[in-house]
């Protein structure tokens, strides 16, 4: 039996709850260390996609590690769309 590779589109919506001190953590000396994040939405995308999608808590992200996880949090899963196009990959 063989196998095949499909490309699926997904997409979907969460919110989420950020404590000011998460935020508030992102400096410059921060920057220089972990990634150049210089907006509030910057920080909210790549906590948001690490909760999200990675799974992974707050306490587990690159500059956020001595903080409790519930400084992070989902309120709202997403409520995930999958696209009627779906193509199939060469193998």
């Amino acid at each position: 039996m063989g196998k095949r590779r499909f490309r699926v589109e997904f997409t979907g919506e969460a919110v989420i709850e950020l404590d000011d001190a998460v935020i508030d953590a992102v400096d410059d000396e921060w920057r220089s260390v972990f990634y150049d994040l210089n907006t509030i939405y910057d920080i909210a995308e790549h906590i948001g996609y690490n909760l999200v999608i990675q799974n992974c808590p707050l306490g587990r992200m690159d500059g956020w590690a001595d903080m409790p996880d519930e400084l992070a949090r989902i309120v709202e899963k997403p409520d995930w769309e999958t696209f009627s196009t779906v193509e199939e990959r060469d193998a």
